[in-house]
């Protein structure tokens, strides 16, 4: 999926979770974060075209171990032992990202090693996508003027 589709989904976990958490910066922030990492693996993504992730797409193929949830356990359960408060907005982030791909056409490798893919009908930057992210962005807007103004 396009990068404003996996950032527009992202947004609604924050509405949804932003209540239930203490520290709401550190939340959104690696929540939204979190949303972009998977993504790096590839030289076409919005981000990962930039030099600096050359070398790691060097070492993963794209939709590989980064879109897995082994890898966002794993990271999770480490940044829970750095920084406890980061680890649950970065998991739901991280989450975010592998759910969306899990309905494209191309899909995802969820438990990494194991080679069973989870894909969808969904092509990536296709009409379906496009109205996925009409329903989100209207979503987004309504839960957040329903819990935040009423």
């Amino acid at each position: 999926m396009l990068l404003r589709t996996h950032l527009a989904f992202a947004v609604l976990m924050i509405i949804l979770f932003i209540q239930q958490v203490s520290n709401k910066f550190v939340f959104a922030g690696l929540l939204l974060i979190a949303t972009v990492l998977p993504d790096l693996d590839s030289g076409f993504s919005t981000w990962g075209r930039h030099l600096i992730f050359r070398p790691l797409q060097f070492f993963t193929k794209h939709r590989g171990i980064l879109h897995s949830f082994t890898f966002a356990v794993v990271v999770s359960i480490a940044i829970s032992f750095i920084w406890p408060i980061a680890s649950l907005g970065f998991f739901i982030g991280y989450s975010v990202h592998l759910i969306c791909d899990s309905f494209t056409k191309d899909g995802i490798q969820p438990f990494w090693p194991w080679r069973a893919r989870s894909s969808g009908p969904i092509k990536s930057g296709g009409r379906v996508e496009d109205g996925l992210f009409i329903i989100l962005i209207l979503a987004d807007s309504l839960l957040f003027l329903f819990i935040f103004l009423f």
